[in-house]
């Protein structure tokens, strides 16, 4: 996950949040979604309780043992981060239909820009946000929980390679938050209408 939000952003941030049975690294992708991924940590492990912010540049660099261990950047973080506990299903989704939402929304981006003239190029960034932040399906649970699902957040999923092939998305909410979550990673977003805004940092 890291290896790829580098390759997205040399500058991408990596939030480390640790628990007593597991460790979560965040990591918000030049796009705009928040991914992540969640990890048991072994039964000798050192458990204390942390949270804090890291370039994800230097912490790869770190793991890979050539640099010494990256400089907190808490900082530089904006934005809250999801819940660890709390998520309630609403649904799942196959892999085939979100790969299939996926290559049709890129398949629209790529028409975009040829309308304005550019083919093989991106489309002017108003019509390329527009077209991300669009609701490409809906889900509901049995007990009529609704959510929207948009381009941007399914793209991302599969940009950082968290769906494999013959698997499900679930879709879960916890709060103002919405999860994706895949075999290998999750995407967060806030849902609509129910997202703090501060104008600070959020917690």
């Amino acid at each position: 996950m890291l290896r790829r939000a580098v390759a997205l952003d040399e500058l991408s941030l990596a939030r480390i949040v640790t628990g007593t049975a597991t460790v979560t690294r965040l990591v918000r992708l030049p796009f705009d979604v928040l991914v992540g991924r969640t990890l048991s940590l072994p039964a000798d492990a050192d458990r204390h309780a942390g949270d804090y912010s890291v370039l994800a540049s230097e912490l790869l660099a770190w793991i890979d043992g050539d640099d010494a261990e990256p400089g907190p950047r808490d900082a530089d973080w904006r934005g809250g981060i999801p819940p660890t506990t709390g998520w309630k299903r609403v649904d799942t989704v196959p892999d085939d239909v979100i790969r299939r939402l996926v290559r049709s929304g890129a398949r629209t981006l790529k028409d975009a820009a040829a309308r304005d003239g550019v083919p093989g190029a991106q489309p002017r960034a108003e019509v390329a946000a527009a077209l991300l932040d669009s609701v490409v399906l809906t889900v509901s649970s049995s007990s009529g929980e609704r959510v929207e699902l948009t381009l941007r957040l399914i793209s991302a999923i599969t940009r950082m390679g968290f769906l494999p092939q013959g698997s499900h998305l679930a879709v879960d909410i916890a709060g103002r938050w919405l999860r994706v979550a895949a075999r290998y990673g999750s995407g967060y977003a806030e849902r609509p209408g129910l997202r703090l805004n501060l104008g600070l940092r959020s917690s």
